[in-house]
């Protein structure tokens, strides 16, 4: 056996690839209690308190499962992404990507209880579900046919059977290549990847009109699912940074994951800072330029009542802060900057979905209280304690990917 074979055998090696299915049980235990008891909170909260109290606590419990689900959707997209342009760099880190879209049916169960207050509270939290509310809109009744409760329940059952469908399916099969070897199931994720591409992009859109634009149903911009998309896969990027960050400092994928990983990575996240801010600002110009009150009425609201210091601390730092970091190439080379960042720009991103779903409930005094942090880090703690259960259990690289000797050898030019 050569050198090259016999040094690979010892990277791949169980104590360097595994973390072994008990590793983390107790930060996994602790945080899907912490989160059950945080989401328990809540919802006693809202059922006590006025009404007031009810719809921030429904705000505040959609805000964490946005933010969950958003991080679920990056991930697939990212892992489409790479299958389709064939990135061989990143073999080693796609486990990671997998682990995360895998968390999509997870997210389908938090959504349940949204499901079932919408029937017992309509208009709790979107006002057009109250008919008493939308009596008289001649605006409502123009959108009606797209915005009732049964189509919209409808359309969220497809959303999740399509992400799901392609979640795991990629993860199914990559999981399989790690037992046969198969090179075929490369070119079967690939394939896969193409069409998939397509059902997201459409499926995540509207997802994007009906969870977040709609809560403000006289609102409309056809940005706004680019917007959702462009939230969800650089966050996405930044948490699995964050992942792939505290397993190296577990003293796993030595040799594997490197600094060139990790600089490509610092890469990205750059690049989706900078599209965010484009697709944000673009969307806000447009829309201030046309200056017609059905449009502008949103940003209005974002910069009364205290919103506007939200408004400006998600510009600077959302985009200026990040931008200014990471530009220099050794900040993106820097595991503490990176760590750094990951957690800048997930801190950024939940404040960037609860700028959006927060200021709707008008009847909330100021602009953040305790049930609004209690019912977003809910959904947050159950959805990362999962995940640590989900890494653990599994390889923590894709052990016969045929592009794995790319990965491992993988330097960067620039």
């Amino acid at each position: 056996m050569s050198h090259a074979a016999v040094d690979k055998a010892r990277l791949l090696a169980p104590d360097n690839t595994t973390l072994g299915a008990s590793a983390g049980a107790g930060l996994s235990a602790g945080l899907i209690g912490l989160g059950a008891v945080l989401v328990l909170v809540t919802a006693v909260a809202g059922a006590m308190g006025d009404h007031a109290a009810a719809r921030t606590a429904m705000a505040a419990y959609h805000t964490g499962f946005l933010v969950v689900t958003g991080l679920a959707l990056g991930g697939l997209v990212f892992n489409m992404i790479l299958h389709q342009v064939n990135a061989g760099w990143a073999a080693l880190i796609r486990r990671q990507v997998e682990q995360v879209m895998a968390m999509l049916p997870f997210c389908a169960l938090l959504f349940l209880p949204t499901l079932v207050l919408i029937y017992l509270k309509p208009g709790l939290l979107w006002s057009w579900m109250n008919p008493e509310h939308v009596a008289g809109d001649l605006l409502y009744q123009e959108k009606s046919a797209y915005l009732n409760t049964g189509f919209f329940v409808v359309r969220a059952v497809v959303y999740f059977l399509v992400w799901i469908w392609l979640a795991r399916s990629l993860f199914r099969w990559s999981i399989e290549q790690d037992s046969t070897g198969d090179k075929w199931l490369t070119a079967k994720m690939r394939r896969r990847s193409s069409y998939g591409l397509l059902l997201f992009a459409f499926t995540t859109a509207f997802a994007g009109f009906d969870w977040e634009m709609t809560l403000d149903h006289h609102w409309f911009s056809t940005m706004f699912g680019v917007y959702f998309f462009a939230g969800n896969i650089g966050a996405a990027l930044a948490f699995i940074t964050l992942v792939l960050l505290a397993i190296k400092a577990s003293g796993r994928l030595n040799g594997l994951v490197t600094e060139e990983h990790f600089h490509d990575l610092g890469k990205l996240l750059f690049g989706f800072v900078v599209f965010w801010a484009y697709i944000g600002f673009s969307q806000y110009f447009l829309i201030w330029y046309g200056n017609i009150p059905e449009e502008t009425a949103w940003f209005v609201q974002r910069r009364e009542h205290g919103w506007m210091n939200v408004s400006v601390a998600l510009s600077v730092g959302r985009f200026i802060v990040p931008f200014i970091v990471l530009l220099p190439r050794p900040a993106r080379r820097s595991p503490l900057i990176l760590w750094l960042m990951g957690l800048w720009l997930v801190f950024f991103h939940i404040v960037d979905v609860y700028w959006v779903v927060r200021p709707n409930i008008e009847e909330a005094a100021g602009i953040v209280g305790w049930l609004d942090v209690v019912g977003v880090l809910g959904p947050i703690c159950l959805f990362l304690g999962v995940l640590v259960r989900r890494i653990a259990a599994k390889p923590l690289a894709p052990m016969k990917d045929p592009r794995l000797d790319e990965s491992i050898a993988h330097w960067n030019t620039i």
